[in-house]
């Protein structure tokens, strides 16, 4: 799960029900592909991994393997 820390002055917090997101990416290549940091609602967040899981190449090959059993 996540983890607490405590803060130093200065450093932001997101607002009630928003998580600060960073998303780093490696494609077929080997690439990595980061994008900067965004404050999001923490809804839109899980949606969104969601989203990422069912579309997962492990997710249709979870699928390929009920469908053949």
């Amino acid at each position: 799960m996540g983890e607490r820390r405590m803060r130093t002055k200065g450093e932001r917090v997101p607002r009630h029900g928003h998580a600060f997101v960073t998303v780093t990416a490696r494609d077929a290549n080997g690439f990595l592909h980061h994008f900067d940091e965004i404050e999001a609602p923490v809804g839109a967040l899980h949606e969104a991994l969601a989203i990422l899981q069912l579309k997962s190449t492990a997710m249709e090959a979870a699928h390929r393997e009920a469908h053949s059993a």
